[in-house]
């Protein structure tokens, strides 16, 4: 069973997010010029109504960040989500592509409404930072750092 959306969304954090909400019940993710889809490997509907939250909330919390463009060796980027949306969660998890490859992910807390990420000692490259809820709606927030080299 596909669940797809008429968007072309970044494959590895849609895989990512969907095998964390949907564990062995997805068999990937593909994407063609303008649709993304979610495999999975049955029929139930609460699966699909997950993959489709996965896909229809991508990118809908508001991420900021207190630089978006540094140099190598400057102080450390700290990447916020204080959307009303996650005000009664405890914990987000998170994503980071470095150039189009995964470099980190994990989950963070949520403290006062509000959850926070450091990019410890980040390296030369473009950082695609990805929060997003792990129930519920399964919303998402992006963001993109630029690290240049020194």
């Amino acid at each position: 069973m596909d669940i797809s959306n008429n968007m072309n969304l970044p494959i590895a954090i849609i895989d990512k997010i969907a095998r964390d909400a949907l564990d062995n019940v997805t068999s990937g993710v593909s994407a063609s010029r303008d649709v993304t889809r979610i495999h999975l490997t049955d029929n139930n509907h609460s699966h699909q109504t997950t993959a489709q939250a996965i896909l229809e909330n991508y990118d809908s919390l508001t991420i900021s960040a207190d630089k978006i463009t540094l140099s190598e060796g400057d102080a450390d980027p700290v990447i916020t989500c204080s959307d009303t949306t996650i005000a009664g969660d405890s914990e987000m998890a998170y994503v980071v592509l470095l150039d189009g490859v995964l470099y980190a992910d994990g989950t963070t807390a949520i403290l006062a409404g509000s959850a926070s990420l450091t990019l410890v000692s980040p390296l030369a490259g473009v950082y695609e930072i990805v929060l997003y809820r792990t129930a519920d709606t399964y919303a998402s927030g992006t963001i993109a750092i630029t690290v240049n080299e020194v």
